[in-house]
């Protein structure tokens, strides 16, 4: 009998506690509270609903990561976190103005010409291969995606000169990524994600699907940015709320090219109802490894969803 509850005493234990860490950290339930309102104000009683639905899933994947992650592992080493969060700020800076060109939000001559014609050369090249007309979208992304960003996130690595586990973690967490990226897929058989093309085609845009956002932003966003905010801030749930802010803030000039007024584009960044930055930068601060969250962010859109997208 006393086993039989010790699994509900345990799951109210955790939510109380993550309860006081959030009642403990302003700027983060300052943002939830804020995300909620803009849903509302934005897009209606449907937007606020679907919001807290997912902020409720938030916290059960939070709790889930919580109990597959018993040890919490030491912050890795930083030697220069001032000097190295400048650099990362500059390199963000320096992407976010690159998407702004490719994307055509800001057509400042003759930058945006030369950027665009870049890549539009790049995805002329990739479509004249012969791939296969599912596959060549997402392997120009993959391009696109390590020229823009990933490459660069590596130099500025190598100019660092972080060691691989300062930045990859030294446990990759295989048991947790399965678990997290089987959930992702149970959404993906009910929403018909995994149902739309061959399993051998699904696998394929996964794989691929790495180089797209996954890897590019992990190693960024959680590997390189979010522990050095979390040294210079002195408190990782105040470092996790920036870092996912940034990391909202780098889609902007995709929505807006995709017809996204670009005040509710930029409103967007303070948006709860798809919190994935928040969850990511949790997973790799309860990990202190990309891995786990650069294999769950490949699932997301491709295996299945998340969260919940209406």
């Amino acid at each position: 009998m006393q086993s039989a509850l010790s699994l509900p005493n345990r799951i109210v234990g955790q939510a109380a506690y993550l309860w006081k860490r959030l009642i403990d950290t302003p700027l983060l339930w300052g943002w939830l509270a804020a995300g909620l309102l803009l849903n509302l104000l934005q897009e209606g009683w449907s937007a606020l609903l679907q919001g807290c639905a997912n902020l409720l899933l938030l916290g059960m994947y939070v709790m889930l990561i919580r109990a597959l992650t018993s040890d919490l592992p030491a912050p890795l080493p930083v030697r220069r976190p001032h000097r190295e969060l400048a650099a990362a700020a500059a390199l963000l800076g320096a992407m976010f103005l690159i998407q702004l060109f490719d994307f055509g939000v800001w057509p400042l001559q003759p930058w945006q010409g030369w950027v665009q014609g870049f890549f539009t050369q790049i995805r002329a090249w990739v479509f004249g291969l012969g791939i296969p007309g599912w596959a060549q979208g997402s392997i120009y992304g993959a391009i696109s995606s390590t020229i823009k960003q990933l490459l660069p996130t590596l130099i500025l690595i190598w100019l660092l000169d972080c060691g691989r586990q300062e930045v990859w973690g030294s446990n990759p967490q295989i048991r947790l990524a399965a678990v997290l990226g089987g959930i992702t897929a149970v959404f993906g058989l009910l929403t018909g994600v995994l149902l739309q093309a061959p399993p051998g085609q699904v696998l394929a845009v996964y794989g691929i699907g790495i180089f797209i956002n996954a890897l590019p932003e992990e190693m960024f966003f959680r590997g390189l940015l979010l522990p050095r905010l979390e040294k210079v801030l002195a408190n990782p749930l105040n470092a996790l709320v920036i870092s996912a802010l940034l990391f909202n803030a780098i889609h902007v000039p995709l929505e807006i090219s995709q017809g996204e007024p670009w005040v509710n584009a930029v409103l967007g960044i303070f948006r709860s109802d798809y919190p994935t930055g928040l969850l990511w930068g949790y997973l790799y601060l309860r990990t202190r490894s990309i891995l786990p969250g650069v294999f769950w962010h490949a699932a997301n859109g491709r295996l299945g969803f998340i969260f919940l997208n209406f």
